[in-house]
Order: C-alpha cells, then sequence, then structure tokens
C-alpha cells in the first residue's frame, strides 16, 4: 500500500529548516479508496485563539502506548498526566474496529518498523525509541490552525493528505514559514491526495493551515502521523 521508495528517494530540504513534501506515496486508487471510507464520526472540535479543526480519537500501537507510559514525568509532568489521562479515556487506543478495511491495512503499515525506517533515513531522526501517535483531522470553512512550531517532545511530523481535488481558492494549504508571521510565507503545499509533507520539530519551524474558506466544497481531509520522544533522555 504505502511506497516506502518514495519516501527514501525524497530530499530533506534545510531551509527555513528540515522539511519535505514526498509525492506519490499512495496510489491513486488506494488514495481514492481511503478517501471514500475516510472517518466521520467520534470528531472533537480543537478551539481557540488563532485556530479550530475537528480532530479524532488517536490511534497508538500496543508497544508505544506501553512506551509513552513509560516516558518520565520529570521533565513535563503536565504533557505526561494529559497522555496518561487520554489512555485512561480511550482516546489513545490501539483499536482499529471502527474503521474501514482499507484504513486498518493503512495503520497496520504505519505501524511497522519499515515505515519508521524510511523516514529516519530520510531526515535523519532517529524514531526508533519514539512513541508514534495517528490521528485524523478533518478541516471545514472557517477552520485553520495558527503558526506554531508543535511541542518540544515532538520530534518528528508526516501529514498525509486526502483530497484528489483542491482549488487554491479554497485556502486550507499547509504553509511553511520563514518565522512566526502568518505572512512570512516560504511554501505553499495544497492538501492533495499526491502529496505528503514531513517536518521535523525545531526552535524554527514554523508552519501553519491557512484559513479554508467558504468557497470549499468539501471537507480538507488529512492524517497526521506524529513521533514523540521522552524528553528526559536528551533526545
Amino acid at each position: 500500500m504505502l511506497n516506502l521508495d518514495a519516501i527514501c528517494r525524497t530530499t530533506m530540504q534545510e531551509i527555513p529548516y528540515s522539511y519535505a513534501v514526498i509525492e506519490n506515496l499512495l496510489p491513486k486508487e488506494v488514495s481514492l479508496e481511503l478517501a471514500a471510507s475516510f472517518p466521520q464520526e467520534q470528531f472533537r472540535l480543537s478551539t481557540g485563539e488563532g485556530y479550530g479543526y475537528l480532530w479524532s480519537e488517536m490511534l497508538a500501537s500496543d508497544e508505544d502506548i506501553a512506551l509513552m507510559c513509560k516516558f518520565s514525568v520529570s521533565a513535563s509532568p503536565e504533557l505526561a498526566a494529559r497522555w496518561r489521562e487520554r489512555i485512561t479515556q480511550g482516546r489513545l487506543s490501539s483499536n482499529l474496529g471502527n474503521l474501514s478495511s482499507s484504513w486498518q491495512q493503512m495503520i497496520e503499515q504505519l505501524w511497522t518498523p519499515a515505515y519508521r525506517q524510511a523516514l529516519t533515513q530520510m531526515s535523519g531522526v532517529e524514531l526508533k525509541n519514539c512513541a508514534m501517535i495517528i490521528g485524523f483531522r478533518r478541516y471545514n470553512p472557517g477552520h485553520c490552525h495558527r503558526p506554531h512550531t508543535d511541542e518540544p517532545s515532538k520530534a518528528l511530523t508526516h501529514l498525509l493528505f486526502f483530497n484528489e481535488q483542491w482549488p487554491t481558492e479554497w485556502g486550507g494549504y499547509l504553509r511553511i514559514l520563514n518565522n512566526e508571521q502568518p505572512e512570512s510565507v516560504f511554501q505553499d503545499i495544497l492538501p492533495l491526495s499526491q502529496l505528503s509533507a514531513v517536518i521535523v520539530r525545531s526552535y524554527n519551524s514554523w508552519h501553519m493551515v491557512t484559513t479554508v474558506t467558504s468557497a470549499a466544497l468539501q471537507s480538507r481531509l488529512a492524517l497526521r502521523v506524529a513521533f514523540f520522544h521522552n524528553l528526559d533522555a536528551g533526545s
């Protein structure tokens, strides 16, 4: 399903920070099938000053959940408590039963060591001891995500898109920024199914999702694959 060679062949950009745009990670027919069965229920609205989007319950393998539970609380007690609460409430789960067979196959392939190894080879970031958390995202008209660099515990994020068509006037770009200002555009990436983006977290890894406009005739569909490390481990 996943064309891991597409990851390995991609060159990381170093300006303004380490990121990459991967092309043709999934065959077109697979992307269409995944888009058609993209989850529609159990989404929550994430709101705050300057952002808002719909996010689903998160998925992780049993091994990643166990690893997350072992992360030390001394470096970031609030972060550790938040993850433990999600696990206890079932908002972080390894249960794929609510997904279509295509999505189950997709998630199971993301859980393989080969996927991590391909990202490590491309990015130079060792992901072996990171906990991988997967989440679905829906952006409807008016939704956006303000400029941010991601939390310090995040090592790397892989964003996969599932819109076969997305006219520029619909907004909803993944915007790579030169700094924290939304106008400091380095590159705008449309959320098209033949594209996915990798961002290595750093102090200056500023990025955002621009506002989805009222012209959009469909939701912006994305899958976020995030790798977290133990802050106390010096990662």
